[in-house]
């Protein structure tokens, strides 16, 4: 008869031994594995809109150029451009008053993104209008306007036609139904 202990300890090396091999295998299983390819492109998206956002002074055609260098990194890697990316550019387009080149990248934005199409449709529609004037009356910097005031604002009207339209705006406003009222 042989030794029970001695054939307990070749179950057990037995046991590790396996546990090992299928540890191993696992081990070079995963080390062939490839890391899944990112959807999208986002290298100099997400820090523009930071500072496009945070307004603390950036320059718009810094950003811009950042963001089609993007572009032409994503077009080398044959990878997508995130949602809302085509937006931002365009966006940084108008403001840097290259109205074809910002509305080219809105019909790109609703191109790619079809649930994208109300807003940029807006955007489009806007494109063209003059920014609205903040509250002091001076235009702010880097707006169309910076040099000459605006049609209808209080630097371009005498004080009786400003009084008179902002009295008629008034009005308007009030009378008009809200939704779900």
């Amino acid at each position: 008869m042989s030794n029970p202990q001695a054939m307990r300890r070749a179950a057990a090396l037995a046991r590790a031994g396996r546990g090992l091999a299928i540890a191993a295998l696992a081990g070079l299983l995963s080390a062939c594995v490839q890391q899944p390819k990112p959807m999208y492109s986002w290298q100099a998206y997400q820090p523009s809109v930071y500072a496009y956002l945070k307004d603390d002074g950036a320059d718009y055609a810094v950003q811009a150029q950042a963001l089609e260098k993007n572009v032409e990194t994503a077009r080398s890697a044959n990878v997508e451009l995130p949602p809302g990316f085509r937006a931002h550019l365009g966006m940084l387009y108008l403001k840097l008053g290259d109205g074809n080149k910002g509305v080219e990248q809105l019909q790109g934005e609703k191109a790619a993104f079809p649930e994208s199409s109300p807003f940029m449709d807006f955007l489009m529609r806007n494109a063209g209008k003059p920014q609205a004037q903040p509250a002091g009356g001076s235009p702010a910097a880097g707006s169309p306007a910076a040099g000459s005031p605006a049609a209808g604002s209080p630097a371009a009207g005498s004080p009786a036609a400003v009084s008179s339209s902002a009295g008629q705006a008034a009005p308007a406003q009030a009378s008009a139904p809200k939704k779900g009222s």
